[in-house]
C-alpha cells in the first residue's frame, strides 16, 4: 500500500501536479464516472471498429470516462487527468463479482465493458496486463475464484456452443435469436479488451455451429425464420473480428462467412445494424472480396438500408423480421390524451384517500 501511494504521488508530480495535491490524492482509491456519468463510453466505440484502430485508444477512452474520484470531502467527482492512471500502477488482479445465474462473461456486455475495459485501461497505463477473475459466489457456501478465460469458455460450452441450449432457444422467436447476436458481439468485445482470453479455436467452434450448421442442429433455419436480422449481425462480428486481425481465419471460412452473410442481405434487406451498415472499414472489406453482381447487390442493400434509417444504424431492427408482429410484448405507449385521463384519476384517488384518513382520524 505504501509502495502504492509513493509510487501515485511521484507519477502525480511528473504530470504537473503540486506535491501537496499529490500527497493528497495518492491514497485515494474509489473511481468512477467523470461529469456524474455512469458508463464507461467505450461499448459503442469497441463495436465501431473503424472508429479506433488501436486498443491504446480505448483504454484512453476508459480513463478519461471513469477517472473521477469520489472522496468524502470535497472531491466528490472530482477529475484530474493522471489521477487514476497513477492509482493503477501497482494494478495485478481485476475482480468482477457474481452472484446472478442469470448472466455470465458473455452474455452481459457490461461484464466486458467495465471488468474488460478497466483491464484495457491498466494496460494502457502501465504496459502491463493484469489477471482477471470472476469472484463467484452463485453458492455462497462454495464460492470460488476462476480466471477469465476459464469463464469465458465454460459460458459458450454451455450455451453458445451447445446443442441441447441452442434447440431449446430455437424454440423462442426474434428475441431468442438475437440474443445469440448479443453473446457473440460480446466474444468479440472481450477479444478486443483482453485477445489472449478469446483464441482462434473459439471462433472455429462458432463458425461450425452457426455458419457450417454442424450436427445439424438447424441454426440457419432458426435464424431466417424468425430473426435473419441476427445471422446478419453474427456473420458481419466475425468478419470485424477477422479485419481488426483477432481470429485468424482460413480463406475457406471467409468465404463462407462472406457468401452467408450476402445471402441473408438478398433475401431479406439489410437490418442496419452498427456492424452490418455503420463501419466504413467493415464495408469496404467486405467490397472487396466480392465482384460484379455480388459487389453491386450488397452494396445496394447497404445504401438502402442506411437511406431507411436516415444514415443512422439502427440496432432494434435485429430483434424483429420486417412487418413481423412482435411475439415480445413491448411495455404500450399512451396517448399525451390518456394519460391525462389516467394522471387526473390517479390525483382523484389520492385526494379521495387523503380525505378518508383525516376524517378517521378526527373520529379517533
Amino acid at each position: 500500500m505504501k509502495s502504492g501511494i509513493l509510487t501515485a504521488e511521484k507519477m502525480m508530480i511528473g504530470k504537473g501536479i503540486s506535491p501537496q495535491e499529490a500527497r493528497e490524492l495518492a491514497g485515494l482509491r474509489v473511481f468512477g464516472g467523470a461529469n456524474g456519468r455512469y458508463g464507461t463510453g467505450i461499448m459503442g466505440m469497441v463495436e465501431k471498429g473503424d472508429a479506433w484502430s488501436a486498443d491504446e485508444e480505448v483504454g484512453k477512452t476508459y480513463l478519461n470516462n471513469m477517472g473521477a474520484v469520489y472522496d468524502d470531502s470535497d472531491r466528490w467527482a472530482y477529475f484530474r487527468e493522471g489521477v487514476f492512471e497513477a492509482a493503477l500502477q501497482h494494478t495485478e488482479a481485476i475482480v468482477q463479482p457474481r452472484e446472478s445465474n442469470t448472466w455470465g462473461a458473455l452474455s452481459l456486455d457490461h461484464v466486458y465493458e467495465f471488468a474488460g475495459g478497466l483491464n484495457l485501461a491498466v494496460k494502457t497505463a502501465t504496459g502491463k496486463e493484469a489477471d482477471v477473475f470472476f469472484n463467484d459466489f452463485r453458492n455462497p457456501s462454495q464460492a470460488r475464484m476462476q480466471n477469465i478465460r476459464e469463464a469465458i469458455w465454460v459460458e459458450a460450452r454451455a450455451t453458445l456452443l451447445n446443442p441441447v441450449y441452442i434447440g431449446e432457444l430455437a424454440k423462442g422467436g426474434a428475441s431468442s435469436a438475437e440474443k445469440i447476436a448479443e453473446t457473440i458481439r460480446n466474444t468479440y468485445g472481450w477479444n478486443v479488451m483482453k485477445p489472449a482470453v478469446i483464441d482462434n479455436a473459439l471462433w472455429n467452434q462458432l463458425y461450425e455451429v452457426y455458419v457450417k450448421d454442424a450436427g445439424n442442429l438447424g441454426t440457419r433455419a432458426f435464424f431466417e425464420r424468425e430473426n435473419p436480422f441476427a445471422l446478419e449481425e453474427i456473420t458481419a462480428v466475425m468478419l470485424e473480428t477477422v479485419r481488426k486481425g483477432y481470429w485468424k481465419a482460413s480463406d475457406e471460412q471467409i468465404r463462407e462467412i462472406t457468401a452467408l452473410h450476402l445471402d441473408q442481405l438478398k433475401a431479406h434487406g439489410a437490418g442496419c445494424s452498427g456492424f452490418v451498415c455503420d463501419n466504413a472499414a467493415l464495408r469496404s472489406f467486405i467490397d472487396g472480396r466480392l465482384s460484379g453482381a455480388d459487389k453491386a447487390g450488397y452494396n445496394r442493400a447497404i445504401d438502402a438500408a442506411v437511406k431507411a434509417t436516415g444514415g443512422q444504424a439502427d440496432p432494434s431492427v435485429t430483434l424483429k423480421k420486417a412487418g413481423e408482429p412482435a411475439t415480445d410484448k413491448p411495455v404500450s405507449a399512451v396517448s399525451p390524451e390518456t394519460g391525462a385521463w389516467y394522471t387526473g384519476v390517479a390525483i382523484l384517488l389520492l385526494a379521495a384517500g387523503i380525505f378518508w384518513f383525516v376524517r378517521s382520524r378526527k373520529r379517533s
